[in-house]
């Protein structure tokens, strides 16, 4: 019996968002301040004064990790915002992570040299912190997969947040990084990071209890207005999944 409930909790989107709640973190991170990611990029320019900062701030503490991205989520836990509204959502986030002291001097430093870095050396940074995105993300949904087929596995909870992982995927893709970034493609990556960035606090707001699954299917059919390359499996086909699963 006891076996049976440890396989229970293992098997739970909760255990799976604790177990990988720093690289969650960090995930976080590469969306709001994509800089984070280019260490080696920017250490040779203007820009790297900025490499202590992003030290500091990709290797936080745990404990300090896990009360920023508390603070964080205050911001996704109300009603789901309008499709035009996720540039505005970024900027909301930014000046909440201004209001923090502790936070808001290396914020502002990596924005600061971000700004400093050429064209070129922008992409290379984007390109390096969606790649670098992918990569971690792909790691979450690998686990996911592994635990579906556990004893006691609560299927579809795990495939709810798997397609959001999947969709949060789909968005990263959907980045458009040209040789050269103008005014019209920078809307549309910063409304994308946007996005991503709230689909990550809504996953870690799920995580402390703050809102329930439907919340998160509820996301999911925001989906629709980013044109994903591949469908994700609605709610309704669930039963399917489950049958094969045997949830």
């Amino acid at each position: 019996m006891r076996d049976s409930i440890q396989d229970k909790e293992y098997a739970s989107a909760q255990a799976i968002l604790n177990d990988f709640s720093s690289e969650l973190y960090r995930e976080t991170m590469r969306l709001v301040r994509p800089i984070v990611s280019g260490e080696n990029v920017v250490k040779h320019t203007p820009a790297g004064v900025t490499v202590r900062s992003i030290d500091q701030i990709m290797n936080l503490p745990y404990k300090e990790q896990d009360l920023f991205l508390n603070f964080l989520t205050e911001l996704v836990v109300t009603k789901k915002k309008r499709d035009s509204e996720w540039e505005k959502f970024m900027q909301m986030l930014i000046e909440k992570i201004y209001s923090n002291e502790k936070f808001r001097t290396q914020f502002r430093t990596l924005e600061k040299y971000f700004k400093k870095l050429n064209d070129k050396q922008q992409l290379q940074v984007l390109h390096l912190s969606l790649n670098k995105l992918n990569s971690g993300i792909e790691g979450v949904r690998r686990e996911i997969n592994t635990r579906l087929w556990s004893v006691g596995a609560n299927v579809q909870e795990l495939l709810t947040i798997d397609q959001v992982f999947y969709f949060f995927q789909n968005l990263l893709n959907s980045i458009p990084l040209g040789k050269k970034l103008n005014d019209l493609e920078w809307k549309k990556i910063n409304r994308r990071l946007g996005f991503g960035t709230y689909l990550l606090l809504r996953l870690e707001a799920y995580r402390r209890g703050k809102i329930s699954l439907e919340d998160l299917n509820e996301d999911l059919s925001l989906s629709r207005s980013f044109e994903p390359k591949d469908t994700y499996i609605k709610p309704s086909e669930y039963d399917v999944a489950l049958e094969i699963f045997g949830g």
